[in-house]
């Protein structure tokens, strides 16, 4: 299958050494911090993107890894091959030098390399916020005068982005007219290290995004990828412990991508059994009131006949999340890939979902009709959605376990399947005292 960096916009690429500063650049021209920045060398591996408007013109810009990191650094190659496939196909590349360091001689080579491809290049020279920088030895790279920013300080961004456009118009593009498109589905790929996210998101997209490799921690950062109605966040596995600085933040980037995704896929390693920190990533995508799905993933690893008990003890070992779909997938076979895609936007459209009343009315009679409730209640509402959120006014309020009781049997007559139910109990004596019902 062959491998595609275009989507339906122009794409502009960052290229440079390790350490001039590309992820820093990215974040800054964003705006927010989805690469992680750090001074060890290499830590960017997969290609970060995001869609870019300004004046009027749309563009991608996609953040690569650095060229010549260390020698040790077992998956350099494919981190090549992944930033040679992403300037061919690209419209412009951003040539990034570092006005620190002052020219290199692998600067050199970059250029040459990308003279041969005969790429649209705009130089441009970070950490212009030091004393006396001196741009004018980059013009030995044959790119005319470098554009002096600083990404650290926020310097020269809005030039810069005034440069790109330029470079764009002068290609034949033309500002897009700013309408109502569709709101993509944000879906986290979450799990431990190895458990198969980057080989899944790949096997989504239809091409080779992030570097998979046997070397664990290969993925280090939060990689967004569109693919039809979705952006995929493929995320640096959550561990308990921290071998280094470098792997807590991404851990915490990890977690932190999940409060901007809306359903979560959980990928469990079927060959590892479920673990605590399974169970801990799967207890926080509830907590943040996600929409959830269980991937079991590396199904290939399991027989046919095998399946249905496998299946049952996992559900049985994980019975707080048996609201959520459990689905045996495979990034190696494509086993039931298409599949996950129809199931994330079942779950994205229940946790979405706007009960009507009458609807809600008529199910929580039901159930409440089924097993009398320990007090009594005078009104229930829907009062949120993502998740749905159901307000009771009780006399006093109810403890947990008859409340889990009332959300499966509501899921029994109103599906809401892989989405949490969340109930807020008000008693009636504390409305009236502040003055008024609800």
């Amino acid at each position: 299958m062959g491998m595609e960096i275009r989507g339906k916009h122009p794409v502009v690429v960052i290229v440079g050494r390790v350490n001039t500063g590309k992820s820093s650049l990215f974040n800054a021209l964003v705006g927010k911090p989805l690469a992680l920045v750090d001074r060890t060398p290499g830590v960017t591996r997969g290609g970060l993107r995001k869609t870019l408007r300004h004046e009027g013109y749309v563009f991608e810009l996609l953040d690569t890894g650095g060229l010549y990191p260390p020698e040790e650094d077992e998956v350099f190659e494919k981190v090549k091959g992944h930033i040679a496939q992403a300037v061919q196909e690209s419209d412009l590349v951003i040539f990034l030098v570092d006005l620190k360091a002052g020219l290199h001689p692998r600067d050199t080579e970059i250029a040459q390399w990308l003279r041969e491809l005969g790429k649209d290049v705009l130089l441009v020279a970070n950490k212009a916020d030091i004393k006396n920088p001196d741009p004018y030895e980059f013009f030995a790279l044959g790119f005319g005068e470098p554009l002096p920013v600083s990404a650290a300080h926020r310097e020269g961004l809005l030039e810069l982005k005034d440069r790109i456009v330029e470079h764009l118009a002068a290609r034949g593009y033309a500002p897009v007219e700013e309408d109502e498109e569709e709101q993509r589905i944000r879906v986290a790929l979450l799990g431990k290290p190895n458990t198969g996210k980057s080989s899944l998101l790949n096997r989504l997209a239809g091409r080779e995004i992030t570097v998979v490799s046997d070397v664990p921690g290969t993925t280090r950062d939060a990689v967004d990828v569109e693919v039809e109605d979705f952006v995929f966040v493929d995320t640096a596995g959550i561990l308990r412990r921290y071998p280094d600085e470098v792997s807590y933040w991404a851990s915490l980037r990890s977690e932190g991508s999940l409060r901007y995704a809306e359903v979560a896929a959980v990928l469990l390693d079927l060959s590892q059994g479920i673990t605590r920190v399974d169970r801990n990533i799967l207890r926080m995508v509830v907590e943040e009131g996600r929409g959830l799905v269980v991937v079991l993933s590396k199904s290939d690893l399991i027989p046919a006949k095998k399946r249905t008990e496998v299946f049952q003890g996992i559900r049985e070992a994980l019975p707080f999340v048996d609201f959520a779909p459990f689905l045996f997938v495979s990034a190696k076979t494509g086993e039931n890939v298409e599949y996950l895609k129809k199931i994330l936007r079942t779950v994205h459209r229940e946790w979405k979902r706007r009960i009507p009343h009458g609807e809600l009315v008529s199910a929580m009679d039901a159930v409440l009709d089924e097993y009398h409730p320990p007090t009594r209640v005078f009104r229930y509402v829907q009062v949120k959605r993502k998740p749905p959120t159901i307000l009771l006014v009780v006399e006093n309020p109810w403890p947990e376990s008859y409340l889990r009781f009332v959300e499966r049997r509501l899921r029994d007559r109103l599906g809401l399947v892989g989405t949490p139910i969340r109930f807020v109990q008000r008693r009636k004596a504390e409305l009236v005292k502040k003055g008024g019902r609800r």
